[in-house]
């Protein structure tokens, strides 16, 4: 028989893993990912207490003494819909800057979210809404290699928005900042040091999506 401590981490690592991991869990309860940890890591080293357990619940909007009772694995899932739906979280999908460029042709439906890399958004967007890693540097210092940005095809961009290109020459994808001057619009570099700040636009590309949102991981796979 299980313990009532086995019990809450149980119940607590599902509500974990159906928002998307450690950091997003600790987000939503207001604390530290470290003491997240603590009482949820494969080497926990703290009990859920029955202070933080009401904590908990109260975060996710679910009933008191939830967390200290064993649910089926569909009554778990119905507490992590309540919870998406009222956050209005949505999964989007990792993909590489390759299928970017030809994302709206694919089709966003062909991915496999069960088994595809994703993350919730912490914003609102659109279905097609896509992450890319930052790779290159000719957007530091506002953006690092590795750091995730959240990508929407739907969303129009403005000045000053950063957005996603595809080039027409080379097909390669491109990432930047819109600038408009009067008339004109250009692609600008961020890194002070690039050679060729500003790409006019004329005809010689297409805005695909706009970043809506960036988040910094300190550590992912490569």
């Amino acid at each position: 028989m299980k313990t009532i401590n086995e019990i809450r981490r149980e119940n607590a690592r599902k509500l974990r893993d159906g928002v998307g991991g450690n950091s997003y869990f600790a987000n939503l309860i207001d604390r530290e990912p470290t003491q997240t940890s603590r009482f949820l890591g494969d080497n926990a080293t703290k009990n859920i207490g029955p202070d933080m357990a009401r904590h908990i619940e109260r975060c996710f909007d679910l009933p008191a003494g939830w967390l200290d009772q064993e649910h089926k694995p569909s009554e778990v899932a119905s507490a992590k819909e309540v919870t998406d739906t009222e956050l209005n979280y949505q999964m989007v999908p990792v993909i590489s800057w390759v299928q970017a460029g030809a994302w709206t042709e694919i089709g966003y439906s062909e991915v496999d979210m069960s088994v595809a890399e994703s993350y919730p958004c912490p914003v609102p967007c659109g279905p097609m809404t896509y992450i890319l890693r930052v790779v290159g540097e000719s957007m530091v210092e506002e953006y690092r290699q590795g750091e995730m940005i959240f990508v929407d095809p739907e969303v129009v961009p403005i000045h000053g928005d950063d957005v996603i290109a595809l080039m027409i020459d080379t097909g390669e994808t491109t990432f930047k900042r819109l600038v408009e001057d009067g008339n004109s619009k250009y692609l600008k570099a961020m890194n002070k040091n690039w050679p060729e700040p500003y790409v006019k636009i004329n005809g010689n590309c297409t805005i695909i999506g706009t970043v809506i949102f960036s988040g910094k991981p300190r550590r992912f796979s490569r």
